[in-house]
This record gives structure tokens, sequence and C-alpha cells, in this order.
């Protein structure tokens, strides 16, 4: 991070300019600033009064800092600018005196994806399609100037598992200090043998769960949800590549636990095993993970969840809402969101604390996110959900066809029943379209279709595939329009069909379609007639492609997902700047500073505890008031050593309420247009509203600064807000000559 003196002090070698103090007074360069003492002259003042008051305070003139109002001055070898400002300011002619200090240029990392992380930094960018409203973040940059984590805050990632070879997060994977890996030994004594980089406790079937030492994501049917939360919550900041996390520097403990189940679901998402989940509870809470990311959820009810939460009240739980759209309150609860481990624990855990956090999606818009799920008392806090960048397993395009070059001879051969012909004009669309002669019906109950010509070969180690794109039905029969894969010339069940309805052509893809690496691969596309057949009947295609899940050998890429699982780790990240700041914080602390600093959010009045969005920095300022100098002390927090695991579901109940959060009061911000910046802190201030980030003009370099004002604030002027104002400065209007 650059670090620049705020003084503008002249470097060695450089010639003073001349000014109005005369000879003599040019200042030393290259004097370091912490022996300079700013000074804004109060209008008026003329050089003698400046000279008398410089000599009361034993101060000498060092330089104009762009404009003659403000100076930098020097205190004498040994004298205090802290001293030396006090006097100062004592002196009628001064307006304003205090310490040269050193502070950062905003912490805007170089990682070339950054511009696409509006939930980090929302300018009111158009993201995956999506137009952002500016200011609908997370307020991270001010925070970032204060920390940007460090390695010895620990965040658990209770998800799918891990990419190590991600160069954004291959630097922040979490090693345990007292294992030595490969040894075969449980050195640390916490019940897992080579636990190195956390651990696995499901496998790669989530039916039949297993554990070993490896949390890595391997399963290329339906992985990658950890990766992309982990992303979220702290890849590697400021190293050129990728994104950035919302904290930085901390460490990522992969705790795998969610992996796929295809014999249960079709669509082969992955599942997520209770025992696995309490297990890896327990083991984030004993090994030092101050923040455990917990983007998962489901309808049943476990106490012995419950009770694990309770164990470890060191530990700070951040949990996804759901997906459902439905309220948490009243329809229907998601665990472990709705847990109150403080109140639902049994048997009580002596010390047992309110140790979670619930959280719900937001689109860059900043509107509730259609499918998150809410809840007035059980769902806590809103966070970005919608179109986030973070880190992906890759999926590669092995074939693509638009449509749009007239070769669909070379590349498709016909077949079935009857002659298979697609060509633009072909049916009441302008894309290709399978059917029997350009513009005639149907034959009865045949079946045309198209295969691609030449089959593609799937390299081997390639996860799992889907085939994508734009289609449109119109009649057939009950077996519709059926589409898949060729395999080595044999046809690939399941098959994929269905009406589509409309009038217009409509996305589709196949489910994940395993096995394919290795092989030899040809789409196919078939349309059944009916028995009775009327013109204009068909199916028509466009933009088709062929993508699949990358082998492990290729390092993760990033991806936009959406869903309350990515709103999650923004409010983990945020955990685990609190704590980098205050290593010593409670988690009741943290806790109360990330829920009672929220920006109010008219989509979350009255469907989420605080009404509000996360902002980190409003939270990190409740946690730690900003200091006027001085650095903070960084400290470790010793892991602990205990294993246990159980199972127990029992049936869903109404969930507890919470007790409210500290939430300060609204303030109502006043007018601040027209207004120096100064008088503008000053009717903040008494308005008891806090000054937020302060946005000026870029200076074309070398030009002498304009006098800056107020041009509008954020929240605009008699707004209700409990977080801090923003403001935008634009140069003094020039008076009107008439």
């Amino acid at each position: 991070m650059l670090t620049l003196g705020a003084g503008g002090a002249l470097a060695a070698g450089t010639a003073a300019p001349q000014t109005d103090e005369g000879a003599g007074q040019t200042g030393a360069p290259g004097s370091p600033v912490s022996t300079g003492v700013i000074v804004q002259w109060r209008d008026g003042t003329d050089h003698g009064e400046r000279v008398a008051a410089r000599a009361d305070a034993g101060v000498t003139y060092s330089a104009e800092l762009g404009d003659p109002t403000f100076q930098l001055v020097e205190t004498q070898a040994g004298e205090s600018a802290a001293a030396a400002a006090r006097a100062l300011e004592a002196d009628p002619a001064v307006a304003v005196a205090e310490p040269d200090v050193l502070r950062h240029v905003y912490a805007l990392p170089n990682d070339p994806l950054f511009a696409q992380e509006w939930g980090l930094d929302n300018t009111g960018q158009t993201v995956a399609g999506l137009v952002g409203k500016s200011g609908n973040d997370i307020n991270v940059l001010p925070a970032w100037e204060r920390t940007v984590g460090t390695p010895n805050i620990v965040v658990a990632d209770i998800d799918t598992g891990y990419r190590a070879d991600s160069p954004d997060l291959g630097p922040v994977e979490w090693t345990n200090p007292g294992e030595i890996g490969g040894n075969g030994i449980d050195d640390d004594g916490n019940g897992y043998v080579d636990d190195v980089h956390g651990w696995d406790f499901v496998g790669e079937d989530a039916s039949s769960p297993t554990e070993d030492a490896n949390p890595e994501d391997t399963n290329l049917t339906s992985g990658g949800h950890g990766v992309h939360t982990a992303g979220t919550i702290g890849a590697a900041g400021n190293n050129g590549t990728g994104i950035t996390g919302v904290a930085q520097n901390v460490r990522i403990m992969p705790l795998r636990v969610c992996t796929n189940e295809p014999v249960v679901n079709a669509e082969s998402e992955a599942r997520c095993p209770s025992s696995a989940i309490i297990a890896a509870i327990n083991y984030a809470g004993n090994n030092g993970a101050r923040v455990a990311n917990m983007s998962l959820g489901g309808t049943l009810k476990s106490q012995a969840e419950i009770n694990a939460l309770a164990e470890h009240p060191g530990t700070l739980y951040v949990i996804a809402a759901g997906n459902e759209a439905t309220n948490n309150d009243t329809e229907l609860p998601h665990y472990p969101c709705d847990y109150r481990p403080a109140t639902e624990s049994s048997p009580v855990v002596p010390g047992a604390i309110e140790n979670t956090i619930c959280v719900a999606a937001l689109d860059p818009g900043e509107t509730l996110a259609s499918y998150s799920d809410y809840g007035a008392t059980s769902v806590d806090l809103g966070a970005p959900g919608t179109a986030v960048l973070s880190t992906f397993p890759g999926i590669e395009t092995l074939f693509s066809d638009n449509f749009e070059t007239n070769d669909f001879a070379s590349k498709w051969t016909p077949y079935g029943s009857g002659f298979g012909r697609a060509g633009i004009g072909d049916g009441p669309l302008t894309s290709f379209g399978i059917t029997d002669t350009p513009g005639a019906t149907a034959e009865a109950n045949h079946i045309y279709g198209v295969k691609l010509t030449n089959p593609i070969a799937v390299p081997a180690g390639t996860g799992a595939c889907r085939i994508e794109g734009m289609r449109f039905r119109r009649g057939g029969g009950p077996e519709g329009a059926p589409y898949g894969v060729i395999v080595e010339g044999s046809f690939k069940p399941p098959y994929f069909g269905g009406e589509t309805g409309g009038s217009a052509m409509v996305p589709f893809h196949t489910i994940l379609i395993a096995g394919l690496g290795g092989h030899m691969v040809a789409p196919f596309f078939e349309y059944h007639a009916s028995g009775a057949p009327a013109a204009g009947d068909g199916s028509w295609l466009d933009d088709v492609t062929l993508r699949c899940n990358s082998p492990l050998s290729v390092p993760p890429a990033y991806a936009f997902l959406q869903g309350t699982s990515m709103a999650t780790p923004h409010v983990s990240g945020a955990a685990a700047l609190l704590f980098s700041l205050k290593p010593n914080a409670s988690v009741t602390e943290v806790r109360n500073a990330l829920l009672g600093s929220t920006t109010p959010v008219a989509g979350l009045a009255g469907k989420t505890v605080t009404g509000g969005r996360l902002n980190v920095s409003a939270a990190m300022n409740q946690l730690v008031p900003p200091p006027s100098g001085g650095t903070i002390e960084v400290g470790t927090l010793p892991p602990g050593a205990v294993k246990e695991t159980e199972e127990a579901l029992i049936k869903a109940s109404p969930p507890a309420t919470i007790p409210p959060p500290v939430i300060p009061p609204l303030c109502t911000v006043p007018k601040l247009a027209g207004k120096t910046l100064g008088q503008a802190k000053a009717a903040l201030s008494a308005a008891g509203c806090r000054l937020g980030k302060v946005i000026s003009p870029r200076v074309r370099h070398g030009a002498k600064p304009p006098k800056l004002v107020v041009k509008s604030s954020t929240p605009a002027a008699g707004s209700h807000t409990r977080s801090s104002v923003s403001v935008t400065l634009a140069p003094k209007p020039k008076p009107k000559h008439h």
C-alpha cells in the first residue's frame, strides 16, 4: 500500500518557492512529518501576524499547501507537534492547527476484476446485465483504510470445499500451526490426523459420508459453491490477479461438508449431511476460527446443531437465509438461519450467547432479491447476493453454433422417419428449425432429428457437461422435442424435452451430465410430430453450446453466482475485518457492531431485524472509534482441541425471537449544499450525524486547487439515517456580476 505524507514537504535538493514569508524562512528539506504542524490562517491575517504567531509557538515556516491560507510549519528539535498545534490554535490569527499525520491512499486493490465486484464498490456500473445503484455496497473502502485483515484471524468456510490452486485462494489458505503434514500422527491432539489445511467431513458421496484430511472441492458434477464463497470472504487482495475478498489478508479454514448426491437428486446438486455440519461447527470452534461461514440450510430443525453452535460462544457463525422467497418467521423456517443458541440450546450450555447472524440477499439496484428469504425476527440484515463475481472452477465451451452462417449441412446430419431440414424462415421464427421440407406441414407421428456430424472429443478428466441454448417448440406429440447427447454412437439417457409455450425463443439447458470425459460426444435434437400436425408446427434452435466443468488440473477461474449463499460471505468477511481490528473483541461486540450500524434499505424494512444493509466501515467505527494517531495492536487467539460429532433431526418448530441489537438513533441529514467542508462537519455534528466518504473533484497536476463547497450529500438533506453521510465537493460557483 502506498503511504503519502499529508504535509507535502519538499524533497531534498528542491529549491523552495518564493512566498510572502521572506528570505530565510524555508523549511527543512526531508524533515519527518511527525515534527510538522498544518496551519490554516483566518481570512485577513497579514504577514506580520503570521510571523508573530509562529514565533510565539516556537515553529518555523516550511511550505505553502496549495493555498496561501494553508501552511506547513516545523517544530524545534525535541518539541511536540501536538503542543505546538495547541499553542498555535490559541492565537486569534489561526483558524485550525493540527499535527501533520500519515494517511493512506484508499486501499483500492489492483485486482483486474475488482470493478465488477459491485458489492464492494457500487458506482452504478452495469454488472452481468444488471444496472447498479451508486452507493449500494457494503462500504468497505474506508474500512480498508484501517485494516484489510490479518493472518491471525481465521474464517472457517463450511461448504463444498476449497481450491488452493487458485491464485486468489492459495495464498490465504489456513495452515494448522500444530500439525505436521504427512506423518500419519495427530500432532496437535485434536482428533484429526494430518489436518494441515482443514478437513473433509463428507467425501464424494453425501449419502455415504467418509472423512479425510483433504478439504479440496474435487466434485466435478455439482461442486464449486465453496470455492465461490471462499473468494468473497477473503480472496487475496492487491495481488494483480482476479478479484479481492472482503477481508483480503485473513486465513480461510476449508471445512468440506457438502458434496454430490446423485441418487436422490436428478439435478446432482450438492447436499450437506447434518452430521458433517455438526462436526465442522465443532472443528471451527475448537481450532481457532473467530468466524464461520455457513452458506447452507434446510427446513428440518436439529437440536444437535443448536447445541454445537452453543458450545462455541467464541465463534460467530454467519448463515444464509434461504432462497425460497418465503417468510422464515411465519411461512417456512430455515435452519440453521433461524437457530438462536442462547435460548434454544438444550441442555443449556453455560455461557452460551447469541453467536449467529442470518443474511438476506440484495440486488445491485438496492432491492431485496426476488429469491431471498426474509423474516423480521429471524433474518438479521441484507448484503449483496445477486450477480456476485468470485472464484469458481473453470467451465470450458467445447462446441458452439449460433447458426448465423449458412453452413448447417456441413455441421449437422438429419435422421429419423422422414427428412430433417433446418433453414432460415422454416416455420414461424427466423432461426433454424427441425421439421420436414420448408414451409410444409410435418407428417403425422414422424420423428425429425439432427445430430452433430463430427462428434466432439471431451478431454479425459473433464467434469459434468451441459447443453445450453435457446429453443421454441410448437405442437408435437407426447414425446415433445427431446434433446441430449450421443456418446460413442449411443444415445445417452436421460433425454430432455417438453413444451416451451409462448411465441418466442426461451433459454434451455440439460441437467449436468456426468461421465463424458474421454469420450466422443455429439449433441442431438429431435421433434416428434403429433398425430394431427398443423402448418407451422416444429422445433427451432439458436445459440447451442456444449459446456463442461474443467478438469481438476485446470486452476479455478471466476464466475457470477446469485443467492443468499453469495450474500453471507460478505458478512463473514466483514466480521473478520472487525476481529482483525480488535482481536480480543467478543462475539457479542462484533455482532452488535455489525447489526447496529447497517444502512437503512426500504426493501428490508419490516423484513429483517435491522431493516438495513451491511455497512463495514460504520461497524468498524462502532467497534473501535477511529484513532487520532498511533497503531492498533493485533494479537492471536489459541485454538482448542476437542472433536465431537452427532446427528439428530427433529420436527420443525417456530423460531425464537432474538433480542434487539444495539442500533444507534436516527439523525436527520441537514442541508449541506454550498457549505465548505468545515461548515458541513459542524452542521452534521450539530444534527447528530457522522461524516462519511468525502468525494473531491480531480485537479490537474500543477494547477491551483479551487475553493470547494458541498455539491450534494448521500443520503440527501431531510433524509433519516443511522449511517454516515457522504458528501460530494465541487468548486465554489463564481459570483454573477450584473
